[in-house]
């Protein structure tokens, strides 16, 4: 607080003694010159001043810009931690990934075994100490420096214990893997993909139509989907999604989803009625045949 008061005053004895050094120039060369007096004169001395701020503003920029330390963690070769105009920033393969808002928990990494047989960093939370969290809220001010070094040192945890999932919110952590993965990070694909599993082993169905609409089945291979689609119990998440992939045109997927629909349900009419839909338009005539017999059939219009 002293320092900040101090460099005001100073800047303010430095910016009354330009304006003085200006007026005594100004004059001297008016007097020797025999200029009159006139608006014209003083909006000169305004004008003159001006700039001179103006410039030592700029110059002043400029050398705090340089002075300024720049603040980098890189973690490991995929993440780094900048600290940038008094945010941190987590970047990804050099490219920014997200910013980080606040400090949610800080978890010493001498005490983490103590964690290991709670499911989330949600379930830590009650646990530990989270004083930090939305400390903008609170009573609590810390420094931009010491907030990314907390974030340093979280980030830095969860990788050096293999991306535990445990050891960061799932808010940051889930779209974080995701991202490693995306740049075939080794760890993190097999963390990210086992973390994709345990969401579609919770049978819920919101959580597991999300997942599948965001693509992150895309991240297994066909017989890791097959085993997957055995999960996905909810006849509905099958005819929301194909009827999406028909809004997109993409038929092949939309007859894959109705029939993962038709094999929860064999008896929906509105499935096979999809399902006909798609063959006729892919002209694949026997098939069609074969599902128009079975709605006949279930309507009660076919012996």
């Amino acid at each position: 607080m002293m320092n900040k008061t101090s460099s005001k005053k100073q800047t303010a004895k430095s910016l009354i003694l330009i304006a003085i050094l200006d007026i005594f120039s100004l004059e001297f060369c008016r007097n020797i010159l025999e200029i009159p007096l006139s608006l014209l004169y003083f909006l000169s001395i305004f004008l003159i001043f001006f700039l001179q701020l103006s410039f030592l503003a700029f110059i002043n920029y400029v050398l705090k810009r340089i002075t300024q330390p720049k603040k980098e963690f890189q973690i490991n070769r995929y993440l780094t931690l900048k600290l940038e105009n008094k945010i941190t920033n987590i970047y990804v393969l050099g490219k920014v990934f997200a910013q980080c808002k606040f400090l949610l928990l800080n978890i010493p990494i001498d005490k983490v075994s103590e964690f290991d047989n709670i499911e989330s960093i949600d379930e830590a939370a009650e646990r530990l100490d989270h004083k930090l969290e939305f400390h903008s809220k609170s009573k609590i001010n810390i420094s931009p420096e010491t907030e990314f070094w907390g974030h340093c040192s979280n980030l830095q945890a969860w990788v050096e214990y293999y991306y535990n999932p445990r050891l960061l919110h799932s808010n940051l952590a889930f779209p974080l893997l995701r991202r490693l993965t995306d740049v075939e990070d080794p760890i993190a694909k097999k963390v990210f993909k086992h973390e994709v599993l345990l969401r579609f082993e919770s049978f819920n169905p919101s959580t597991q139509q999300f997942l599948i609409k965001n693509g992150y089945l895309e991240y297994f291979d066909k017989q890791e989907k097959e085993e997957i689609f055995k999960l996905i119990l909810d006849e509905k998440i099958w005819i929301n999604l194909g009827n999406s992939y028909l809004k997109a045109k993409k038929m092949d997927k939309a007859l894959h989803s109705f029939l993962q629909a038709r094999n929860i349900n064999p008896i929906n009419l509105e499935t096979l009625f999809k399902i006909l839909q798609i063959y006729v338009k892919l002209k694949d005539h026997d098939r069609a045949s074969k599902i128009s017999n079975e709605i006949l059939q279930l309507s009660g219009n076919y012996p």
